[in-house]
């Protein structure tokens, strides 16, 4: 039988993962669940875990491999016997259960848990003092907290994130790793409500003392967790208060993208790097304005860059927009660190790297713009910029239709690239040399994106202390903001500025000799100029 003979010859040498065919598979799992001693049980989940571990240590196709033999196990109705077998105490089959069921969790095993197996999780967690468990448990839940944004907020109000922050105090290695990637994947993976859910819970704060762990990889997942809330605005200053995202630039900066690499490759788990969908994640956060996230994003990229081209797959990065958004960060992020890993990056993907511009774009010479003009795509259009001398000034001020009727621009898909290329060189230029009142630093405190305005404002002779007298008319004709909700955000924040300085006035005129410092009320005018010189 094949149970007997698997008694005798303990998962010692299976064959390839490559060569076994899914009859193999289904044989196995045929015999485990005939087998009614434990010590065969564990036997046959000791073999098939040892398959499916191979095969995720495959070189090149090791995802595809081992994804093939998760998705049979879950066809074969494995994923409960699993979850029947983690729940038999007093037994160590438990463990090998769920050592095999964390190993198997891919997309579609995760959505199928996720609708069957949440209450079982949830109810295993409560042996939390169990450490052997705890490990499996925990590793079990850090895959969940990526399946979806349903799932992730069914394990928060149950209870889940509450076991998690509860084993982020152990002292167990594998424990901890799993506690900061659970965090760092429902951060990732769970949207603003549930981000939010985390802030109330504390997370921020347990993230503090796993910044500091001895594991490099369990500080990587808190510094990316903590960076992931922070890109959340409305709870932005709750997470900066944690004071953990302060360790977030000096952590990346100390490492080194390849021995990073190396210490993924001796795992089982990141071995074949991150998924298209988890990739472009990533880009996202690399997009942030937050320097954290970039900086961050930028080195999680360049680990995966790393790994891609060890299995040649390097044209994912094309399929998910990273190489466009690390070309970005060479072109204009002004932080070594990032600047430095990006370039890294486009190197291990094989991508030419740009060359970096200068920020000063309001005194860009024709040349300069030349050169922007070709790294972002718009080489055709080179020659009539310069027949028409094209600088840095003419180039901020440009139109739609001076697009179309000048510079040639006959397609509105084209020109509506060359806006949005546009629109990221104004938000990231250096307008220090015409913006004496610091205006574009008050336009990005209410988004960074609104930077892009600045010197529209500005050439029309507009600072912080005169953008108050400015009618919505003027910002439409003369500064052309023709986003009506951009506006009406300017507007709302000057106003709300605008208040509480009136209310300084109120009570600098209502000051008297009663408070003993002053001889007379202060006269208002005296310092309104003043205040609305700090709109």
């Amino acid at each position: 039988m094949l149970s007997q003979t698997r008694r005798k010859k303990p998962a010692a040498s299976p064959p390839s993962p490559e060569l076994v065919p899914a009859q193999d598979l289904r044989e196995a799992l045929s015999a485990l669940r005939q087998d009614r001693t434990e010590e065969g049980k564990r036997t046959h989940l000791a073999y098939i875990h040892h398959l499916v571990k191979e095969a995720w240590q495959l070189p090149g196709r090791g995802r595809e491999v081992a994804s093939a033999l998760c998705r049979e196990i879950r066809l074969q109705g494995a994923l409960e016997l699993l979850m029947e077998m983690m729940q038999s105490r007093g037994t160590d089959t438990r463990y090998e259960a769920g050592k095999l069921l964390e190993q198997v969790l891919i997309t579609e095993n995760r959505d199928r848990l996720a609708r069957t197996g949440l209450p079982a999780i949830l109810q295993l967690s409560m042996e939390r003092e169990d450490a052997a468990l705890a490990s499996i448990v925990s590793g079990l839940l850090q895959h969940m907290f990526k399946q979806s944004e349903v799932t992730s907020h069914l394990l928060i109000t149950n209870g889940g994130l509450d076991f998690i922050l509860y084993w982020c105090r152990s002292k167990d290695a594998t424990i901890l790793r799993h506690c900061a990637t659970a965090l760092a994947n429902c951060a990732m993976h769970g949207g603003h409500a549930n981000q939010r859910l985390m802030v109330e819970k504390k997370a921020a704060d347990w993230l503090f003392p796993l910044a500091f762990a001895k594991d490099q990889t369990v500080q990587f997942h808190a510094c990316l967790a903590i960076t992931v809330l922070a890109t959340n605005k409305e709870i932005e200053r709750e997470v900066e208060r944690s004071g953990t995202l302060d360790l977030v630039e000096p952590f990346i900066a100390s490492l080194h993208p390849e021995g990073f690499m190396q210490s993924w490759l001796d795992s089982e788990e990141n071995s074949q790097g991150r998924t298209a969908c988890e990739l472009q994640r990533l880009v996202q956060l690399l997009d942030s304005s937050r320097v954290e996230a970039q900086c961050i994003a930028a080195f999680y990229l360049c680990v995966e860059a790393a790994l891609k081209a060890r299995q040649n797959k390097t044209q994912i990065f094309h399929e998910v927009g990273a190489a466009q958004s690390l070309k970005r960060i060479v072109s204009y992020s002004g932080h070594a660190t990032t600047s430095t890993l990006a370039k890294k990056a486009l190197c291990l993907m094989g991508e030419d790297i740009p060359q970096r511009l200068s920020p000063n774009v309001p005194n860009w010479k024709p040349l300069e713009v030349q050169t922007w003009l070709q790294q972002v795509g718009f080489t055709t259009y080179c020659e009539r910029f310069w027949d028409l001398q094209v600088d840095g000034d003419l180039l901020l001020l440009v139109s739609d239709l001076e697009l179309k009727e000048d510079l040639g621009i006959q397609s509105s898909i084209t020109r509506r690239r060359f806006i949005r290329e546009l629109r990221e060189l104004k938000t990231n230029a250096n307008y220090s040399t015409c913006d004496p009142s610091s205006l574009s630093d008050w336009l990005g405190s209410i988004d960074p994106h609104f930077r892009q305005y600045t010197y529209n404002l500005v050439h029309c002779g507009i600072g912080k202390s005169t953008l108050s007298g400015v009618t919505e008319e003027q910002l439409v004709s003369d500064c052309r903001i023709e986003n009506g909700i951009h506006r009406a955000r300017i507007f709302a924040t000057g106003q709300v500025e605008r208040q509480s300085i009136h209310q300084d006035i109120r009570v600098l005129e209502s000051y008297s000799v009663e408070t003993g410092t002053l001889a007379q009320p202060v006269h208002a005018n005296q310092h309104v100029p003043e205040l609305l010189s700090n709109l």
